[in-house]
């Protein structure tokens, strides 16, 4: 077995299997307890092998808006109460993925692909009755550890400074897509996935969004390390292209599967 084929994917198609799983998630996340925004409660998800915890704080922020989400929560990855990923917008995860693409494009890639296993929940285990966690097979764990390590010195090399490590920022991604489920699937406090056309709506598009506006920068960095000596040749519409994506959808830009298995080829596969 190649190393890349320890993540190889197929392009995936939607299934009521999948549904159901975001479903039964969503009926998990109504039944934690709620504190209020000074004191929220803290409803741990997962303890990582170093440690360290993913975890939401309920009640979210946006329960405060005036037209309030008001199943709306916190997610959270850290250690001793402190959250490594308080403050996260999606500029920050785009950035950080950004950075990993000047690091190194395979590493760039093979770090999208996890991305995408994780929104379809490829790698995620029922522990009890209904309740699914994001846990990795061993040797994808391992594979994540052997990247990490990778990315770790590619940070302090080109950027001077430390990043959350790849199974954290893996974990704050999962919560992340989980609560964008839980503010967009609900209607008289039941998941609801009835309309179909609305169905990628939430997890789906937000974390093939977080995946697809780095490929498209990406596209417009190479441009220029590829053409500085001719300037002249510079294609700046590919940036105005995303600009212009992200403004009409509100920040969500998603990517076809075929266009993302174009990008992200050899580890994301079309389907026979």
């Amino acid at each position: 077995m190649s190393e890349h084929d320890i993540i190889k994917t197929k392009i995936f198609r939607s299934s009521e299997d999948f549904i159901l799983k975001r479903a039964q998630r969503i009926t998990e996340a109504i039944a934690f307890e709620g504190g209020n925004i000074a004191n929220p409660k803290k409803h741990l998800i997962s303890t990582l092998p170093n440690g360290k915890e993913s975890y939401f704080l309920k009640p979210g922020k946006e329960t405060q808006r005036a037209v309030p989400n008001i199943h709306d929560m916190f997610p959270n990855v850290g250690s001793n109460n402190k959250s490594e990923t308080d403050g996260y917008t999606f500029e920050v995860v785009w950035e950080c993925l950004v950075k990993i693409s000047i690091i190194n494009q395979l590493t760039f890639k093979k770090v999208l692909v996890l991305l995408y296993r994780l929104c379809f929940l490829l790698d995620h285990q029922e522990i009890e009755n209904g309740r699914f966690r994001y846990l990795p097979s061993q040797e994808i764990l391992d594979y994540i550890a052997k990247i990490d390590f990778a990315l770790k010195e590619g940070f302090k090399d080109k950027f001077k400074k430390d990043e959350i490590g790849l199974l954290e920022f893996l974990h704050f991604i999962d919560l992340l897509g989980w609560n964008e489920d839980v503010k967009c699937h609900i209607k008289d406090a039941k998941p609801d996935f009835e309309d179909r056309s609305k169905r990628n709506v939430g997890r789906t598009n937000t974390i093939i969004s977080i995946i697809s506006v780095p490929l498209m920068i990406n596209d417009f960095l190479s441009n220029i390390i590829e053409n500085v000596n001719y300037i002249e040749k510079i294609n700046v519409r590919l940036i105005l292209s995303t600009m212009q994506k992200l403004s009409k959808s509100r920040g969500i830009c998603v990517l076809s599967h075929t266009e993302l298995q174009k990008y992200l080829n050899p580890y994301l596969e079309r389907l026979d």
